[in-house]
């Protein structure tokens, strides 16, 4: 087995990937956004052609050019820039996407007060979900975010939470996508004895693969949403 196979580097892994656009965060933002989306961290644009198909109006952004390109050759609008410092005026979107950015970033503060200064009514976030990786840890277990290469940051719901409380005075958090229940991360030959372990009650807390906000700009335009 290569390193690569072990370890990934989303920095350059989505240029050979196709069909990643998860239906669970496609279904999150149908239920959530409104019409006009900027995606931040847009990769190759696949969340955007997939909302747009939906009847969306989705833009996408992302600090790496060669994503920008594909995403282009993609019938996307697309462009290269930095989401610390994004390009375009206040109030420009209804709902900004932030999927799986903020542990990529060394300062997930900037890139929140940005999202807020071009989101006229919500912003919409996932982040792989740390909370009980510790149960995991005590019986030598990780699951695949702790393999990427490039995050920095490792959110527990009340990380996540505190972080949030510190830009906005209204937000929903969820856990979703219980890994032991065999919808999503650990394959099915770890989570038998995970499942098992839980039964046994060693493996104490319920294990999730990512957290879901929900952030409610729209009452700095004297507007409100429902979460």
């Amino acid at each position: 087995m290569r390193k690569e196979e072990v370890f990934r580097d989303t920095k350059n892994w989505y240029l050979k990937a196709s069909n990643y656009a998860s239906s669970e965060l496609i279904n999150f933002v149908t239920q959530h956004a409104w019409k006009r989306i900027l995606d931040v961290g847009c990769a190759t644009g696949e969340y955007c052609k997939k909302l747009n198909a939906l009847g969306f109006e989705s833009i996408g952004v992302d600090i790496n050019p060669q994503y920008v390109a594909k995403a282009k050759t993609n019938g996307v609008e697309a462009y290269c820039m930095d989401a610390k410092s994004i390009k375009f005026p206040d109030n420009s979107f209804d709902t900004v996407i932030l999927f799986e950015v903020l542990e990529h970033v060394d300062n997930p503060h900037d890139v929140l007060i940005e999202a807020k200064r071009v989101a006229r009514r919500n912003i919409l976030i996932t982040v792989p979900d740390c909370t009980a990786v510790s149960e995991l840890r005590n019986f030598g277990l990780t699951y695949e975010h702790m393999l990427d290469r490039d995050h920095v940051n490792f959110f527990t719901l009340k990380d996540l939470e505190n972080s949030l409380s510190r830009h906005f005075k209204s937000f929903k958090i969820q856990q979703r996508q219980r890994i032991i229940l065999g919808a999503v991360g650990l394959p099915w030959w770890l989570q038998k004895p995970i499942l098992l372990l839980r039964k046994s009650k060693l493996v104490k807390a319920d294990i999730y693969f990512r957290l879901y906000a929900v952030v409610d700009v729209s009452k700095k335009n004297g507007e409100m949403t429902n979460l």
